[in-house]
């Protein structure tokens, strides 16, 4: 389906920085450059909307949904509430097959450069990916696919916070460290301690974005002036 196509073209340019947070996303403009109908861009980004990727505001139109104090912390603690449950339920429910695709994933993120080889002052997008399918991976045997689709929502709109304010200096040996410690509470059976690990981990990433956003900083200068919108307290 077309407009399906469509959907997952834009849907990528949001999630790997193409399309900034607070970028307004013209209609017409977008069509032109997809080749394809207003109506198709609309849809796409109507399906946009109800994943929380995008707004749209009366007379405004459609944006990347912008950055913001309350909605990083609201969406950090949901983060920590439902990877809680579904870790703890994979922990309970996974064996050696999902150990392995654990280790696997962990594997890839630890051998994946975090700073981008083109830009040392953002984070590597293919870590950032790396990142992600580590975390999905973890909650895999959790049981619920209600629950799993809820955590891979979470973690998008978290990779928008984390691709504009995470710094690329911040800790790297310390993430590494708590990846290596999640990995082995993990494959230990661990499951309260891994909940531990998993929530400090969390934390202390909203913790170090969040100066960043106060400051309205984390985004170039050439990139706030393509429309990017941070939006304090």
């Amino acid at each position: 389906m077309l407009s399906t196509a469509v959907f997952d073209v834009i849907r990528e340019r949001i999630l790997n920085g193409e399309l900034l947070p607070g970028q307004k996303l013209k209609i017409s403009q977008l069509a032109e450059t997809h080749k394809v109908s207003l109506n198709v861009v609309r849809e796409a980004l109507n399906r946009l909307t109800g994943e929380q990727l995008v707004d749209l505001a009366p007379q405004q139109g459609f944006t990347v949904r912008a950055l913001s104090e309350d909605d990083l912390i609201d969406l950090f603690a949901q983060r920590i509430i439902f990877e809680g449950i579904a870790l703890r339920q994979s922990i309970i429910n996974g064996d050696l097959e999902w150990q392995s695709r654990v280790l696997a994933a962990h594997h890839r993120l630890s051998r994946t450069p975090a700073v981008d080889p083109e830009n040392p002052d953002r984070l590597n997008p293919e870590w950032l990916s790396r990142h992600e399918e580590f975390n999905v991976v973890m909650m895999a045997c959790c049981g619920s696919p209600r629950l799993i689709q809820m955590v891979r929502q979470l973690a998008e709109a978290a990779a928008l916070y984390q691709r504009a304010l995470l710094p690329t200096s911040a800790d790297r040996a310390e993430r590494n460290s708590e990846h290596d410690d999640l990995l082995e509470a993990i494959l230990e059976g661990e499951a309260d301690k891994a909940v531990v690990i998993l929530t400090r981990h969390l934390e202390q990433t909203r913790d170090v974005m969040l100066p960043v956003l106060r400051q309205g900083g984390g985004v170039p200068q050439a990139n706030k002036r393509a429309a990017v919108q941070l939006v304090g307290k």
